[in-house]
């Protein structure tokens, strides 16, 4: 569901959201009249939803060679027959990221279906999610960071996000049961599950069943669960900046109370500090080239 926002943004938003410097867009304004935002009685510039989206398709446009002066004229659907133009013959995917930025902004469900179903034509879920899902995810982070997007617009793109991974595992099949067993969990400070996701899905693709406890559980409990249900590999992920000795501690913990086999992924600058006892990934077309491949399948 879509829901209409009247949502406006200062000159300062629109240099961060596009990388085009507030002058710049003034100039812009002034010289080919590009757009005409609404002014305070203080002469404070506010600017709608489409004039974001014009000025997020010029900056696309011109990172990728076109003048200024050639496309200004043009109204805002034509900008965006010239991204898609463009993007269909490119490997760049930042008119998508662009296009799920304004999606969380405006709560744009159909925007974000139109951009995925575009991108699952030609690629994967596991692709698309490395090469514009995380990107995108960066970039709505340093905006809630610096102020310029509230939590709910960031839950709300995640959401959706996520709901693309449930689809994808419930759909997951392998034509081999493996008969092994794998268990997924966050640490117990982490929150970011995203990852947990993408190994669900990429494991029952390979003939793996899956025990997916997901975030917020103890230690204690992380180890009831290995006891219980004896798996083959345990998978966990380190993405929130922490104490190298609290992450230190967590791998030493679960590699002295369980023999199972260990995988890690996440934030490489932080896997990078410790030894996790076990196999690390730090891209996740690597978990997906593994399991494909290993012995363990």
């Amino acid at each position: 569901m879509k829901i209409k926002q009247m949502q406006t943004y200062s000159i300062a938003d629109l240099e961060k959201l596009s990388g085009i410097k507030s002058h710049t867009i003034r100039i812009w304004e002034k010289r080919y009249n590009i757009v005409s935002p609404e002014r305070s009685d203080t002469n404070i510039r506010a600017y709608n939803d489409d004039q974001l989206k014009k000025i997020l398709n010029i900056s696309f446009l011109i990172n990728n060679g076109l003048k200024i002066s050639k496309i200004a004229s043009l109204s805002l659907d034509e900008l965006s027959s010239k991204v898609i133009s463009l993007t269909s013959n490119s490997a760049s995917f930042e008119a998508q990221i662009n296009n799920f930025v304004i999606c969380s902004l405006q709560f744009d469900e159909p925007l974000f279906n139109k951009t995925y179903d575009s991108l699952r034509k030609d690629y994967s879920l596991s692709f698309v999610y490395e090469n514009v899902f995380i990107p995108t995810l960066r970039r709505i982070g340093a905006l809630w960071s610096s102020g310029e997007l509230f939590p709910a617009q960031e839950h709300f793109l995640s959401n959706l996000i996520k709901q693309k991974f449930y689809h994808a595992i419930e759909a997951a099949d392998s034509p081999v049961r493996k008969n092994k067993k794998a268990y997924l969990f966050l640490p117990p400070w982490e929150d970011h599950d995203f990852a947990l996701l993408y190994s669900n899905m990429i494991l029952k693709e390979n003939g793996f069943d899956i025990v997916n406890v997901g975030k917020t559980i103890s230690f204690d409990s992380i180890l009831q669960c290995i006891e219980k249900i004896k798996p083959d590999i345990l998978f966990t992920t380190f993405i929130v900046g922490q104490k190298v000795t609290l992450l230190q501690k967590f791998c030493d913990d679960l590699h002295n109370h369980s023999n199972t086999k260990l995988f890690f992924a996440g934030n490489p600058d932080l896997l990078r500090l410790v030894n996790t006892h076990g196999k690390v990934f730090y891209k996740l077309d690597e978990f997906d080239r593994f399991f494909s491949n290993s012995s363990l399948n």
